[in-house]
């Protein structure tokens, strides 16, 4: 059962400042990473929210058997997806997730820069991982898929790498 939910005008601004601020808090630590130097604008995040679709319905087999979501975290080409077989080679891929399943998500620094994994509602984070910064450096971690659950993003560069999430019932 697919969801055409759009973000709110409001949910967007959330997002916008939620992001800005992760991206200050990651330019603070260790200095494992780059923030960008042009932050977003309303506009902009909104747009994204836009070009995040949902993935195709009808492919159901291609997402039931799924129990881990792997990626590749690279600046410049987004969030590259690793498997299930439905998103390998695929930048930015919109995932679907069923509703009470829990699941692995495994991503890879593939370019230096310092990144990390957010799962996002419509207000803001549910679940995200910590921010790595070294080349080849893998994070997992695990999430029961839940309604809320809108997109996934890197809240440093969230202007190139960010997917949709659907949440589907069994």
């Amino acid at each position: 059962m697919a969801r055409d939910k759009q973000l709110s005008r409001r949910s967007v601004l959330r997002f916008g400042g939620g992001t800005v601020a992760a991206g200050l808090i990651a330019g603070c630590t260790d200095g494992g990473g780059e923030v960008e130097d042009d932050p977003e604008t309303d506009d902009d995040l909104e747009e994204e929210a836009d070009d995040a679709d949902p993935p195709e319905t009808g492919q159901d087999d291609d997402w039931e058997a799924v129990e881990t979501i792997e990626l590749e975290a690279d600046a410049e080409d987004g969030w590259v997806g690793r498997r299930p077989d439905a998103i390998e080679g695929d930048e930015n891929p919109d995932i679907a997730l069923y509703e009470g399943t829990e699941y692995e998500f495994i991503w890879t620094n593939m370019d230096g820069d310092g990144h990390n994994l957010a799962i996002w509602d419509d207000a803001g984070p549910i679940v995200s991982s910590s921010f790595v910064g070294d080349e080849d450096e893998t994070v997992e971690f695990t999430v029961e898929a839940t309604d809320e659950m809108e997109l996934y993003l890197c809240e440093v560069h969230s202007d190139d790498m960010v997917g949709s999430i659907e949440i589907r019932s069994e």
